[in-house]
């Protein structure tokens, strides 16, 4: 009788174990070994002594493994306030964002970067001028990174209403609103960028509401049957990547049968340009790092939608994972500055699967409870 009450215990052991697990992370697999190959510096190949400009790759590397709980390479913190200190004047509003979003991630202080209060540049630009979509979105995704940011209302909506009134008639939005010479035509990649941004406003405001209805209607028409967005007439992983922010930034099922196409998920699509090695395929089939650091948003973002944690553009001052933190780069370096003597210039830039504690505590019951009856066997 005992013997049975041990194998019935062991098993449910096993049991809880595997649903612990499956519930805490449902694409961590995915996630971890895409992260692995994007944090190995053999693979990005990235040039840290290279300072004279704001390397969107290093940036946008640097973020999203933050956002996977896993830590910058240990050369961003000294890299990233040179390059800001030596580039400064030069920066786009998108590179600005960009770069508030990727420090931030990482535990820096965006008002102390480089000698420069980043914050302080990103409210200063003159949104009204900018004609490329990048330096509207990615400002605004920036802006609601951190709930005390020092962003008033009004700048945010001036930044809502000009994405609104750049919208095209087929519920896309380009990569430039002006005719540079080669036309203007929406593009999956911006549209689902600019929904992440608008995602904020999405149920409180109806004229976001009816344009980013259009806009996911425009990006499900791109769903080909792998699964994947067939963007300029090929699978595209990094279209796919940003359609799953999108959705899991207005709370929306990656995997929902209205973005399924032949039997194929979203996620089955992106998961198709993950390689054996973790890195992700690009147009022409060879793992890079841009492909990569998209796919890895998209898995992260994906898993905390299913975990219903906070989204991948929303930054929380907790550790996310107890066993797995995220960790802080230091910002201490000679290029790095303290509060006392940052610039007070803001002069505008060129705007142009671990195992989880409750697993672990369901472990320990279970193997007390074994012990108890073998001691009552002795």
């Amino acid at each position: 009788m005992k013997k049975q009450i041990l194998s019935v215990l062991a098993v449910l052991c096993v049991l809880s174990m595997l649903c612990l697990t499956a519930f805490a992370a449902p694409h961590s697999a995915e996630e971890e070994k895409v992260a692995a190959w994007l944090g190995n510096p053999e693979n990005t190949q990235f040039d840290y002594e290279e300072t004279t400009f704001v390397d969107n790759l290093i940036d946008w590397t640097a973020f999203s493994l933050a956002r996977a709980g896993k830590p910058a390479p240990s050369e961003y913190a000294d890299y990233i306030n040179a390059a800001v200190a030596n580039s400064f004047d030069a920066m786009y509003p998108s590179d600005l964002a960009r770069t508030v979003l990727a420090v931030t991630a990482n535990g820096m202080d965006a008002k102390s970067i480089g000698g420069h209060d980043l914050l302080a540049a990103l409210a200063a630009v003159d949104y009204s001028s900018q004609i490329y979509l990048s330096s509207l979105n990615s400002p605004l995704l920036a802006m609601n990174f951190k709930s005390d940011f020092p962003f008033d209302a009004a700048l945010k909506a001036t930044l809502v209403e000009s994405l609104l009134a750049v919208q095209q008639p087929d519920g896309g939005w380009a990569y430039c609103s002006v005719d540079q010479g080669y036309g203007v035509y929406s593009d999956a990649d911006s549209t689902a960028m600019t929904v992440q941004a608008l995602a904020p406003y999405y149920t409180e405001n109806e004229a976001v509401g009816r344009a980013v209805d259009k806009a996911l209607a425009y990006l499900q028409a791109q769903i080909g049957a792998t699964g994947a967005l067939e963007a300029w007439g090929a699978p595209s992983g990094e279209s796919t990547a940003q359609f799953i922010l999108a959705l899991c930034e207005l709370g929306i099922d990656p995997t929902d049968n209205v973005y399924t196409n032949n039997g194929k998920t979203l996620l089955d699509g992106v998961k198709s340009f993950i390689t054996e090695n973790g890195g992700a395929r690009n147009y022409q089939g060879m793992e890079d790092p841009l492909t990569t650091y998209q796919v890895l948003l998209a898995l992260n973002a994906a898993n905390r939608y299913a975990e219903k944690r906070e989204s991948v553009f929303t930054y929380v001052e907790k550790t996310e994972d107890p066993t797995n933190p995220v960790p802080n780069v230091s910002s201490d370096s000679e290029n790095a500055t303290t509060a006392d003597n940052v610039s007070q210039n803001v002069e505008i830039p060129k705007t142009g699967p671990a195992v989880t504690a409750t697993g672990a505590f369901a472990a320990v019951l279970c193997a007390g409870a074994v012990c108890t009856l073998r001691k009552k066997d002795a």
